[in-house]
Protein backbone atom coordinates (compact mmCIF):
# COMPACT_ATOMS: atom_id res chain seq x y z
CA UNK A 1 0.00 0.00 0.00
CA UNK A 2 2.84 2.31 0.71
CA UNK A 3 3.74 1.65 -3.17
CA UNK A 4 0.51 3.42 -4.31
CA UNK A 5 0.79 6.21 -1.71
CA UNK A 6 3.85 7.16 -2.84
CA UNK A 7 3.01 7.12 -6.62
CA UNK A 8 0.17 8.98 -5.72
CA UNK A 9 2.34 11.95 -4.36
CA UNK A 10 5.51 11.39 -6.84
CA UNK A 11 2.94 11.66 -10.22
CA UNK A 12 1.81 14.35 -11.45
CA UNK A 13 -1.72 15.47 -11.08
CA UNK A 14 -3.21 16.55 -14.34
CA UNK A 15 -6.09 18.82 -13.66
CA UNK A 16 -7.76 21.25 -16.19
CA UNK A 17 -6.24 24.70 -16.80
CA UNK A 18 -6.28 27.75 -13.97
CA UNK A 19 -6.18 31.10 -15.45
CA UNK A 20 -5.42 34.39 -14.03
CA UNK A 21 -5.43 38.74 -15.02
CA UNK A 22 -4.82 41.57 -13.70
CA UNK A 23 -6.52 45.17 -14.73
CA UNK A 24 -5.29 48.32 -14.38
CA UNK A 25 -6.66 51.37 -15.55
CA UNK A 26 -8.35 54.81 -14.56
CA UNK A 27 -7.26 54.75 -11.31
CA UNK A 28 -8.81 51.33 -10.59
CA UNK A 29 -7.63 47.64 -10.11
CA UNK A 30 -9.06 44.37 -10.52
CA UNK A 31 -7.60 41.02 -10.19
CA UNK A 32 -9.49 37.78 -11.35
CA UNK A 33 -8.93 34.21 -11.64
CA UNK A 34 -10.89 31.41 -12.06
CA UNK A 35 -9.90 28.11 -10.62
CA UNK A 36 -10.15 25.14 -12.42
CA UNK A 37 -10.32 21.47 -10.84
CA UNK A 38 -12.61 18.35 -10.04
CA UNK A 39 -12.63 19.66 -6.78
CA UNK A 40 -16.22 18.42 -4.82
CA UNK A 41 -15.21 20.81 -2.00
CA UNK A 42 -14.41 24.43 -1.21
CA UNK A 43 -13.82 26.77 1.57
CA UNK A 44 -13.42 30.76 2.13
CA UNK A 45 -11.10 31.54 5.47
CA UNK A 46 -10.61 34.88 7.38
CA UNK A 47 -7.70 34.88 9.16
CA UNK A 48 -7.32 38.57 10.82
CA UNK A 49 -3.84 39.77 11.75
CA UNK A 50 -2.38 39.90 15.03
CA UNK A 51 1.02 40.36 16.64
CA UNK A 52 2.44 42.58 13.61
CA UNK A 53 0.68 40.06 11.22
CA UNK A 54 -1.89 41.12 8.66
CA UNK A 55 -5.33 39.75 8.15
CA UNK A 56 -6.15 37.75 4.64
CA UNK A 57 -8.98 35.79 2.83
CA UNK A 58 -8.12 32.43 1.68
CA UNK A 59 -9.92 30.33 -0.82
CA UNK A 60 -9.03 26.32 -0.66
CA UNK A 61 -10.36 23.25 -2.24
CA UNK A 62 -10.08 19.90 -1.49
CA UNK A 63 -11.01 17.21 -4.03
CA UNK A 64 -11.53 14.48 -1.24
CA UNK A 65 -8.18 12.51 -1.99
CA UNK A 66 -7.32 10.60 1.21
CA UNK A 67 -3.05 11.63 0.33
CA UNK A 68 -3.94 15.56 -0.50
CA UNK A 69 -4.58 18.24 1.81
CA UNK A 70 -6.34 21.42 2.22
CA UNK A 71 -4.46 23.74 -0.08
CA UNK A 72 -5.33 27.51 -0.11
CA UNK A 73 -4.95 28.31 -3.88
CA UNK A 74 -5.02 32.08 -3.87
CA UNK A 75 -6.04 35.16 -1.59
CA UNK A 76 -5.79 38.83 -0.47
CA UNK A 77 -4.51 40.48 2.78
CA UNK A 78 -5.62 43.62 3.98
CA UNK A 79 -3.72 46.03 2.19
CA UNK A 80 -4.14 44.29 -1.49
CA UNK A 81 -1.41 42.12 -2.19
CA UNK A 82 -3.21 38.89 -4.52
CA UNK A 83 -1.60 35.30 -4.81
CA UNK A 84 -2.73 33.18 -6.88
CA UNK A 85 -1.20 29.10 -7.23
CA UNK A 86 -0.79 27.82 -10.56
CA UNK A 87 0.23 24.51 -12.21
CA UNK A 88 3.13 24.94 -14.19
CA UNK A 89 5.32 21.87 -16.61
CA UNK A 90 7.77 20.51 -13.66
CA UNK A 91 11.29 21.99 -13.59
CA UNK A 92 14.04 20.51 -11.13
CA UNK A 93 16.09 23.67 -10.07
CA UNK A 94 19.70 22.71 -7.50
CA UNK A 95 19.04 24.11 -3.60
CA UNK A 96 19.45 27.28 -2.76
CA UNK A 97 22.18 26.66 0.44
CA UNK A 98 20.76 28.79 3.43
CA UNK A 99 17.61 29.78 2.12
CA UNK A 100 14.75 28.19 3.97
CA UNK A 101 12.48 25.81 1.86
CA UNK A 102 8.59 25.93 2.62
CA UNK A 103 6.15 24.04 0.72
CA UNK A 104 3.37 26.00 -0.93
CA UNK A 105 0.65 26.99 2.09
CA UNK A 106 3.69 28.06 4.40
CA UNK A 107 5.44 30.29 1.90
CA UNK A 108 1.82 31.96 0.82
CA UNK A 109 0.45 31.95 3.92
CA UNK A 110 3.63 34.04 5.55
CA UNK A 111 4.00 36.29 2.60
CA UNK A 112 0.62 37.41 3.07
CA UNK A 113 1.19 38.17 7.13
CA UNK A 114 3.92 39.71 6.44
CA UNK A 115 4.34 41.68 3.14
CA UNK A 116 2.54 45.01 1.97
CA UNK A 117 3.02 44.83 -2.00
CA UNK A 118 4.05 43.19 -5.12
CA UNK A 119 7.77 44.28 -4.35
CA UNK A 120 7.91 43.53 -0.45
CA UNK A 121 6.26 39.94 -1.62
CA UNK A 122 9.42 39.17 -4.59
CA UNK A 123 12.16 40.54 -1.79
CA UNK A 124 10.53 37.88 1.17
CA UNK A 125 10.64 34.80 -1.46
CA UNK A 126 14.00 35.94 -3.03
CA UNK A 127 15.04 34.99 0.85
CA UNK A 128 13.73 31.68 0.87
CA UNK A 129 14.36 29.03 -1.53
CA UNK A 130 12.20 28.10 -3.86
CA UNK A 131 13.09 24.66 -4.78
CA UNK A 132 9.16 23.20 -3.79
CA UNK A 133 7.65 24.80 -6.61
CA UNK A 134 8.70 22.42 -8.79
CA UNK A 135 5.45 22.23 -10.70
CA UNK A 136 3.79 25.38 -9.23
CA UNK A 137 4.59 28.95 -10.10
CA UNK A 138 2.73 32.34 -8.14
CA UNK A 139 0.99 35.37 -9.70
CA UNK A 140 1.03 38.06 -7.84
CA UNK A 141 -0.33 41.57 -8.09
CA UNK A 142 -0.86 44.44 -5.53
CA UNK A 143 -3.32 47.77 -5.52
CA UNK A 144 -0.42 49.75 -7.91
CA UNK A 145 -1.23 47.74 -10.92
CA UNK A 146 1.85 45.53 -10.29
CA UNK A 147 2.43 41.87 -10.74
CA UNK A 148 4.94 38.98 -10.70
CA UNK A 149 5.09 36.03 -11.69
CA UNK A 150 7.07 33.70 -9.71
CA UNK A 151 8.63 30.20 -10.27
CA UNK A 152 11.90 28.10 -8.84
CA UNK A 153 13.99 29.28 -11.87
CA UNK A 154 12.28 32.64 -12.54
CA UNK A 155 10.89 35.70 -11.32
CA UNK A 156 9.11 38.21 -14.10
CA UNK A 157 8.11 41.71 -13.09
CA UNK A 158 5.81 44.20 -14.89
CA UNK A 159 3.53 46.98 -14.33
CA UNK A 160 1.71 47.15 -17.47
CA UNK A 161 -2.13 48.18 -17.88
CA UNK A 162 -3.09 44.52 -18.22
CA UNK A 163 -1.39 40.64 -17.86
CA UNK A 164 -2.71 37.23 -17.80
CA UNK A 165 -1.27 33.93 -17.51
CA UNK A 166 -2.45 30.26 -17.52
CA UNK A 167 -0.77 27.03 -16.50
CA UNK A 168 2.32 27.61 -18.30
CA UNK A 169 5.70 27.64 -17.49
CA UNK A 170 7.07 31.23 -18.26
CA UNK A 171 10.46 32.82 -19.21
CA UNK A 172 12.10 36.21 -19.94
CA UNK A 173 11.67 35.68 -23.84
CA UNK A 174 8.36 33.70 -23.90
CA UNK A 175 5.79 34.17 -26.52
CA UNK A 176 2.71 35.17 -24.82
CA UNK A 177 1.39 34.69 -28.14
CA UNK A 178 2.52 31.25 -29.06
CA UNK A 179 0.53 29.49 -25.47
CA UNK A 180 -1.59 26.76 -26.61
CA UNK A 181 -4.01 27.89 -24.25
CA UNK A 182 -7.27 29.11 -25.86
CA UNK A 183 -8.84 30.32 -23.12
CA UNK A 184 -5.86 32.70 -21.82
CA UNK A 185 -5.56 33.95 -25.54
CA UNK A 186 -9.23 34.79 -25.26
CA UNK A 187 -9.09 36.36 -22.07
CA UNK A 188 -5.59 38.45 -23.38
CA UNK A 189 -7.58 39.43 -26.60
CA UNK A 190 -10.19 40.84 -24.32
CA UNK A 191 -7.88 43.14 -22.29
CA UNK A 192 -5.97 44.16 -25.62
CA UNK A 193 -9.18 45.44 -27.27
CA UNK A 194 -10.36 47.25 -24.16
CA UNK A 195 -12.67 46.57 -21.46
CA UNK A 196 -14.19 49.33 -19.06
CA UNK A 197 -12.50 49.21 -16.08
CA UNK A 198 -15.29 48.27 -13.56
CA UNK A 199 -16.52 45.23 -12.05
CA UNK A 200 -18.56 44.13 -14.74
CA UNK A 201 -15.91 44.60 -17.40
CA UNK A 202 -13.89 42.82 -15.60
CA UNK A 203 -16.26 39.69 -15.20
CA UNK A 204 -16.59 39.72 -18.95
CA UNK A 205 -13.36 38.63 -19.14
CA UNK A 206 -13.38 36.22 -16.24
CA UNK A 207 -16.57 34.69 -18.20
CA UNK A 208 -14.61 34.73 -21.48
CA UNK A 209 -11.75 32.56 -20.07
CA UNK A 210 -14.01 29.91 -17.92
CA UNK A 211 -14.35 26.21 -18.84
CA UNK A 212 -16.71 23.96 -18.97
CA UNK A 213 -16.79 20.84 -20.85
CA UNK A 214 -19.76 18.57 -22.41
CA UNK A 215 -19.15 15.58 -20.12
CA UNK A 216 -20.77 16.36 -16.68
CA UNK A 217 -20.41 20.19 -17.37
CA UNK A 218 -17.18 20.01 -15.61
CA UNK A 219 -14.53 23.28 -15.78
CA UNK A 220 -14.25 26.14 -13.17
CA UNK A 221 -15.09 25.45 -9.65
CA UNK A 222 -14.96 29.23 -8.92
CA UNK A 223 -14.08 32.70 -9.75
CA UNK A 224 -12.76 35.40 -8.28
CA UNK A 225 -12.38 39.22 -8.84
CA UNK A 226 -10.23 40.90 -6.05
CA UNK A 227 -10.90 44.68 -5.65
CA UNK A 228 -7.14 45.26 -3.83
CA UNK A 229 -7.68 49.12 -3.25
CA UNK A 230 -10.92 48.99 -1.76
CA UNK A 231 -10.57 45.04 -0.12
CA UNK A 232 -13.64 43.77 -2.01
CA UNK A 233 -14.29 40.39 -3.43
CA UNK A 234 -16.49 39.34 -5.76
CA UNK A 235 -16.95 35.38 -6.14
CA UNK A 236 -18.90 33.35 -8.35
CA UNK A 237 -19.45 29.27 -8.21
CA UNK A 238 -19.16 26.70 -10.61
CA UNK A 239 -18.89 29.15 -13.89
CA UNK A 240 -22.33 30.24 -12.58
CA UNK A 241 -21.63 34.09 -13.65
CA UNK A 242 -25.58 34.80 -12.86
CA UNK A 243 -24.86 34.93 -8.96
CA UNK A 244 -22.59 36.53 -7.86
CA UNK A 245 -21.84 37.43 -3.70
CA UNK A 246 -19.20 40.45 -2.76
CA UNK A 247 -17.31 40.27 0.68
CA UNK A 248 -15.96 43.41 2.36
CA UNK A 249 -12.67 41.92 3.36
CA UNK A 250 -12.10 44.74 6.17
CA UNK A 251 -15.54 43.88 7.71
CA UNK A 252 -15.23 40.26 7.53
CA UNK A 253 -11.93 40.32 9.70
CA UNK A 254 -13.75 42.55 12.33
CA UNK A 255 -15.70 39.55 13.06
CA UNK A 256 -12.95 37.21 13.97
CA UNK A 257 -11.36 34.30 12.30
CA UNK A 258 -14.48 32.45 10.63
CA UNK A 259 -14.54 30.05 7.54
CA UNK A 260 -17.67 30.37 5.10
CA UNK A 261 -18.18 26.38 3.25
CA UNK A 262 -18.06 28.11 -0.63
CA UNK A 263 -20.29 25.50 -2.42
CA UNK A 264 -23.38 26.20 -0.20
CA UNK A 265 -23.17 30.39 -0.57
CA UNK A 266 -24.61 30.08 -3.64
CA UNK A 267 -28.31 28.40 -4.97
CA UNK A 268 -28.13 24.67 -6.25
CA UNK A 269 -25.97 24.46 -9.24
CA UNK A 270 -26.86 21.00 -11.29
CA UNK A 271 -23.76 20.88 -13.05
CA UNK A 272 -21.84 21.30 -9.42
CA UNK A 273 -24.16 18.71 -8.35
CA UNK A 274 -23.42 16.08 -11.41
CA UNK A 275 -19.77 16.37 -10.43
CA UNK A 276 -20.64 15.39 -7.14
CA UNK A 277 -22.98 12.58 -7.78
CA UNK A 278 -19.84 11.25 -10.23
CA UNK A 279 -17.71 8.84 -8.17
CA UNK A 280 -14.30 8.48 -8.17
CA UNK A 281 -11.02 7.55 -5.86
CA UNK A 282 -9.67 11.48 -5.81
CA UNK A 283 -13.44 12.13 -4.42
CA UNK A 284 -13.70 9.13 -2.41
CA UNK A 285 -11.77 7.52 0.11
CA UNK A 286 -13.48 4.49 0.37
CA UNK A 287 -13.01 4.53 -3.51
CA UNK A 288 -9.37 4.89 -3.49
CA UNK A 289 -8.84 2.68 -0.23
CA UNK A 290 -10.73 0.10 -2.12
CA UNK A 291 -8.73 0.40 -5.46
CA UNK A 292 -5.29 0.18 -3.28
CA UNK A 293 -6.56 -2.58 -1.61
CA UNK A 294 -7.48 -4.13 -5.07
CA UNK A 295 -4.15 -4.01 -6.47
CA UNK A 296 -2.00 -5.11 -3.36
CA UNK A 297 -4.75 -8.32 -3.29
CA UNK A 298 -4.02 -8.47 -7.06
CA UNK A 299 0.07 -8.35 -6.74
CA UNK A 300 -0.36 -11.28 -4.28
CA UNK A 301 -2.58 -13.48 -6.14
CA UNK A 302 -0.58 -12.81 -8.94
CA UNK A 303 2.93 -14.13 -7.12
CA UNK A 304 1.02 -16.91 -6.10
CA UNK A 305 -0.42 -17.52 -9.52
CA UNK A 306 3.55 -17.69 -11.04
CA UNK A 307 4.90 -20.09 -8.11
CA UNK A 308 1.86 -22.76 -9.52
CA UNK A 309 2.82 -22.14 -12.82
CA UNK A 310 6.30 -22.45 -11.94
CA UNK A 311 6.20 -25.70 -9.52
CA UNK A 312 3.62 -27.19 -12.34
CA UNK A 313 7.00 -26.43 -15.23
CA UNK A 314 9.36 -28.37 -12.34
CA UNK A 315 6.54 -31.21 -11.99
CA UNK A 316 6.43 -31.25 -15.66
CA UNK A 317 10.31 -31.69 -15.98
CA UNK A 318 10.23 -34.81 -13.90
CA UNK A 319 7.07 -36.48 -15.66
CA UNK A 320 4.81 -36.25 -12.52
CA UNK A 321 0.89 -35.17 -12.92
CA UNK A 322 0.53 -31.67 -13.11
CA UNK A 323 -3.09 -29.09 -13.68
CA UNK A 324 -3.67 -26.93 -17.24
CA UNK A 325 -1.10 -24.13 -16.72
CA UNK A 326 -2.62 -21.77 -19.56
CA UNK A 327 -5.72 -20.74 -17.18
CA UNK A 328 -3.03 -19.48 -14.55
CA UNK A 329 -1.08 -18.01 -17.13
CA UNK A 330 -3.92 -16.26 -17.89
CA UNK A 331 -4.97 -14.76 -14.94
CA UNK A 332 -1.75 -14.01 -13.94
CA UNK A 333 -1.26 -11.53 -17.39
CA UNK A 334 -4.95 -9.96 -16.33
CA UNK A 335 -3.91 -9.04 -12.53
CA UNK A 336 -0.72 -7.85 -13.64
CA UNK A 337 -2.86 -5.72 -16.55
CA UNK A 338 -5.08 -5.14 -13.57
CA UNK A 339 -2.09 -3.57 -11.26
CA UNK A 340 -1.19 -1.31 -14.08
CA UNK A 341 -4.57 -0.14 -14.84
CA UNK A 342 -5.21 0.92 -10.62
CA UNK A 343 -2.03 2.68 -10.47
CA UNK A 344 -3.18 4.59 -13.73
CA UNK A 345 -6.83 4.99 -11.65
CA UNK A 346 -4.88 6.28 -8.80
CA UNK A 347 -2.35 8.86 -9.57
CA UNK A 348 -3.92 10.31 -13.39
CA UNK A 349 -7.38 12.22 -12.25
CA UNK A 350 -7.55 13.58 -15.91
CA UNK A 351 -8.80 9.83 -17.30
CA UNK A 352 -11.91 9.89 -15.41
CA UNK A 353 -13.01 12.76 -17.35
CA UNK A 354 -11.23 12.43 -20.85
CA UNK A 355 -10.15 8.66 -20.79
CA UNK A 356 -7.56 6.28 -20.77
CA UNK A 357 -6.74 7.09 -24.62
CA UNK A 358 -5.89 10.80 -23.84
CA UNK A 359 -2.88 9.76 -21.63
CA UNK A 360 -1.53 6.53 -23.84
CA UNK A 361 -3.95 5.45 -27.25
CA UNK A 362 -2.14 1.85 -25.42
CA UNK A 363 -4.03 2.38 -22.26
CA UNK A 364 -7.36 2.79 -23.73
CA UNK A 365 -6.91 -1.14 -24.46
CA UNK A 366 -6.53 -2.13 -20.97
CA UNK A 367 -10.07 -2.36 -20.09
CA UNK A 368 -10.75 -4.68 -23.31
CA UNK A 369 -8.05 -6.90 -22.26
CA UNK A 370 -9.39 -7.49 -18.91
CA UNK A 371 -13.09 -7.83 -20.22
CA UNK A 372 -11.42 -10.69 -22.64
CA UNK A 373 -9.15 -12.26 -19.73
CA UNK A 374 -12.74 -12.17 -17.52
CA UNK A 375 -14.74 -13.89 -20.10
CA UNK A 376 -11.74 -16.85 -20.80
CA UNK A 377 -11.55 -17.24 -17.03
CA UNK A 378 -16.08 -17.68 -16.92
CA UNK A 379 -16.30 -20.46 -19.26
CA UNK A 380 -12.99 -22.56 -18.12
CA UNK A 381 -14.39 -22.17 -14.68
CA UNK A 382 -18.04 -22.79 -15.74
CA UNK A 383 -16.34 -25.72 -17.75
CA UNK A 384 -14.10 -27.40 -15.41
CA UNK A 385 -15.82 -27.19 -12.57
CA UNK A 386 -13.18 -28.82 -10.16
CA UNK A 387 -10.63 -26.72 -10.91
CA UNK A 388 -11.83 -23.68 -11.06
CA UNK A 389 -11.03 -22.71 -7.81
CA UNK A 390 -7.71 -20.85 -8.74
CA UNK A 391 -9.25 -18.84 -11.05
CA UNK A 392 -12.25 -17.63 -8.55
CA UNK A 393 -9.99 -14.81 -6.98
CA UNK A 394 -8.82 -13.36 -10.02
CA UNK A 395 -12.24 -13.06 -11.65
CA UNK A 396 -13.40 -11.68 -8.00
CA UNK A 397 -11.29 -8.49 -8.18
CA UNK A 398 -11.23 -8.36 -12.07
CA UNK A 399 -15.15 -8.53 -11.94
CA UNK A 400 -15.30 -4.91 -9.55
CA UNK A 401 -12.69 -3.43 -12.04
CA UNK A 402 -14.43 -4.07 -14.92
CA UNK A 403 -17.94 -2.52 -13.54
CA UNK A 404 -15.65 0.55 -12.37
CA UNK A 405 -14.30 0.60 -16.10
CA UNK A 406 -17.99 0.68 -17.47
CA UNK A 407 -19.03 3.77 -14.89
CA UNK A 408 -15.90 5.72 -15.99
CA UNK A 409 -16.62 5.09 -20.03
CA UNK A 410 -13.63 2.87 -20.53
CA UNK A 411 -15.21 1.36 -23.17
CA UNK A 412 -17.01 4.43 -24.84
CA UNK A 413 -15.63 7.75 -25.91
CA UNK A 414 -16.33 10.27 -23.29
Amino acid sequence: MRLFAFLAMLLPLWAPACTAFILHNGGRTFVGNNEDSWCVEGRVRFVPGEAGRLGAVYFSSWRGHPYLPWTDQLGMNEVGLVFDGLTVQPMDVAPSPGKPPLEFNALTNRMLEQCHDVPEAVAFLRKHDRILLHQSMIFLADAQGRYAVVQNDTILLGDEPYFAVGNWRLARDTDMDAIPIPRLQQGRTLLEAGVAPTVDGAWSVLEGMKSCRKFLGNGTFFSTLFEPDSGLVHLAFYHDYEHRITFDLHAELRKGAHTLDLPALFPPNKAYQALQAYRTPFHQRWLFQGLMACGVAAVLWGLILGVWVLMNGLRRIRRLPVRTSWPLVVAGLGLVTLVGLVAVLLTLEKVFYFGLGDVHPALASLPYFLLVVAVVLILRAHRYRSKRWPLLPALALLLPALAGCAYWGFFLPH
